[in-house]
């Protein structure tokens, strides 16, 4: 079983196309192309976080949708998911989230935060809904799936693009001194 995380996919959002300047011609093809790329590397068998913004409209069309991803799906709510924390497909839904991977901790959030449990210990920030614009800092980064080519990701990828920007390893090095500015 393989553990992936992912966030904004934005379903049946008409606007989205523009608003991210998406590669698709149509709604139609994004949610058929971003199903299909799902589907190709997450088993049923395997376990997605979704860091919210996953559908607008109707929760019918969303409940089909999710209906269609492969994994046993979990929801961290974002702030266009009001009508899809309760549809039966999530085998959890809340606001926050904080697991294990293996010996790694992670805090799953909707929003980027500055500081997060444990952030002084190694833990990773995972969030959504910033649509790329804010760069990984630390261990934080936006698994949106417009940042990460229409699919969601797994933690090893995550750490690979972390450590290529030379964000891994620092807590290796020797520790610096904090002090307050006031």
């Amino acid at each position: 079983m393989t553990i992936y995380y992912t966030a904004d996919t934005h379903f049946r959002h008409y606007g989205i196309l523009d608003i991210d300047n998406r590669p698709f011609s149509s709604l139609e093809e994004m949610e058929n192309e971003i199903i299909r790329r799902w589907n190709r590397h997450v088993r049923p068998r395997d376990t997605v976080w979704f860091l919210g913004d996953f559908a607008l409209g109707s929760t019918k069309a969303a409940a089909e949708i999710l209906a269609r991803l492969n994994g046993r799906k979990h929801l961290v709510w974002g702030n266009h998911d009001g009508k899809v924390r309760k549809l039966p497909g999530w085998e959890s839904s809340q606001p926050y989230a904080e697991i294990r991977e293996g010996d790694d901790f992670l805090c799953l959030h909707h929003y980027a935060q500055r500081t997060w449990r444990d952030l002084q210990r190694g833990a990773f920030h995972l969030f959504g809904h910033s649509h790329g614009w804010l760069m990984p800092q630390c261990r934080s980064i936006d698994v949106g799936i417009m940042c990460w080519d229409y699919r969601p990701v797994t933690l090893a990828e995550i750490k690979k693009r972390l450590a290529g920007l030379g964000l891994l390893g620092r807590e290796e090095k020797e520790p610096r001194t904090v002090r307050p500015i006031w």
